[in-house]
């Protein structure tokens, strides 16, 4: 056995042309975002859009409107798909859809599906709704995910591109979904993207396409859902410290003293359902003043079922309003939008004992097995190979050094020999 696999490592392997690359470990904590824009096919903007893209060997996705597809814009939509970009639905007219019949909105689906086939061989996979309007008709005819993002108010030409790439860049984090338009003739968002996306590469973020970003993740999309972001459960390791009995079926009530004494080690959880398909928001609100205060925060984490707000977030919105807990009125759980079922709140803390998932050293793909495949990742990524990637890279650090060098992939290959 030793034989072979030499024999293979001898072909496959050729130590001498990896060359010495030193990687901090904070480096290697890949953090994924979608890219997402609207409104296109054209000739112009899509393709400068394109060209930033590929200048960092950048994912997205694009979701077309129908009628702006031709003869001249398809060649857009082909060099799109041909650099790996993921095609997507905005229906063929942009209109209001909730106020069109069930027919109505099949047809919207429809002809950007078959006008999307006829030129990647594909039909789309995500759908955008128009002005991020829903209703319980669109969710019941669309046979598909339904995407929303973050919204960097590229569509209003008094937002500078740099106020644009500040959105961008304010609201990145892990599995976040970044609404922007490559509409023909804004300029501004393609300028947006020149100052964002050097600063995103430098933060270790990693842009890849909506499919993906669900798969990356571990998370399957589910029905009357409206996605902004897609992200792994944060609470492995919380236990619960209590729960909260709900004011009302819509409505939670927070004790501002408790969470001021849990600090930043805190989360709330809750099972919700939403008629919509958007997740409840904590509401941060003081109306002994005027003007009076409602600001909402968006769940770190929901799918469908569960939500998640973590303590960051909160303390992150103090921080933008100036306040602190004592200068709020209330806390409460609520519908951003539309009607929402919630079911009691739990508090969680981190727990002083967190799971810890069987650590196999040399095992960089966490397939549970230490064997050549994961020799061949780390080659790859130490070439930069593109779309290599280290699941566990602490795996791969055999010199303990907290970095991954020429010499750990020697550690690794010497330790698999003698396996």
């Amino acid at each position: 056995m030793k034989k072979i696999i030499s024999a293979i490592l001898s072909v496959a392997m050729l130590a001498s042309c990896i060359p010495a690359v030193s990687v901090c470990a904070e480096s290697n904590e890949t953090k994924l975002i979608a890219l997402t824009f609207d409104d296109g096919p054209n000739t112009t903007t899509t393709n400068d859009v394109l060209d930033i893209l590929e200048t960092y060997n950048a994912k997205a996705s694009f979701f077309l409107i129908g009628n702006n597809i031709n003869p001249e814009s398809a060649e857009s939509v082909r060099r799109a798909y041909a650099m790996g970009m993921e095609i997507d639905n905005h229906s063929r007219s942009h209109g209001n859809m909730s106020k069109m019949s069930e027919e109505e909105i099949q047809a919207e689906i429809s002809y950007v599906d078959d006008k999307v086939l006829e030129i990647t061989g594909e039909t789309t996979k995500f759908f955008r709704p128009p002005f991020i309007d829903v209703s319980d008709s669109m969710y019941d005819v669309i046979d598909k995910p339904f995407i929303c993002g973050i919204d960097c108010q590229d569509y209003m030409e008094n937002v500078t591109a740099q106020e644009r790439a500040d959105y961008i860049l304010n609201g990145a984090r892990d599995g976040v979904i970044v609404l922007l338009h490559d509409a023909a003739g804004n300029q501004q968002t393609v300028d947006a993207l020149k100052i964002a996306m050097p600063q995103l590469v430098e933060q270790g973020y990693e842009f890849v396409t909506l499919t993906e970003l669900f798969e990356r993740q571990e998370e399957t999309p589910k029905d009357h859902i409206l996605y902004s972001n897609v992200t792994k459960y944060p609470c492995a390791d919380y236990e619960i410290l209590q729960e909260i009995q709900s004011d009302s079926a819509d409505r939670i009530s927070l004790d501002k003293s408790l969470l001021r004494e849990l600090g930043e080690q805190y989360a709330i959880e809750l099972n919700y359902t939403s008629a919509t398909g958007y997740p409840p928001v904590i509401a941060l609100q003081r109306w002994s003043t005027t003007p009076s205060i409602w600001h909402a925060i968006q769940p770190s984490y929901f799918n469908g079922e569960k939500t998640v707000f973590l303590a960051e977030d909160i303390l992150k919105a103090f921080d933008q309003l100036g306040l602190t807990y004592d200068e709020l009125d209330g806390i409460t759980i609520s519908a951003y939008t539309g009607e929402i079922l919630l079911e009691h709140a739990k508090i969680l803390t981190k727990s002083e004992n967190p799971k810890n998932p069987e650590f196999i050293m040399g095992d960089v793909n966490q397939d549970s097995n230490f064997d050549i495949t994961d020799l061949i990742m780390l080659q790859k990524w130490l070439l930069a190979i593109p779309d290599a990637r280290l699941t566990d890279w602490k795996a791969g650090d055999f010199t303990g050094d907290g970095k991954l060098t020429i010499f750990d992939f020697c550690l690794m290959k010497q330790a698999l020999l003698h396996d």
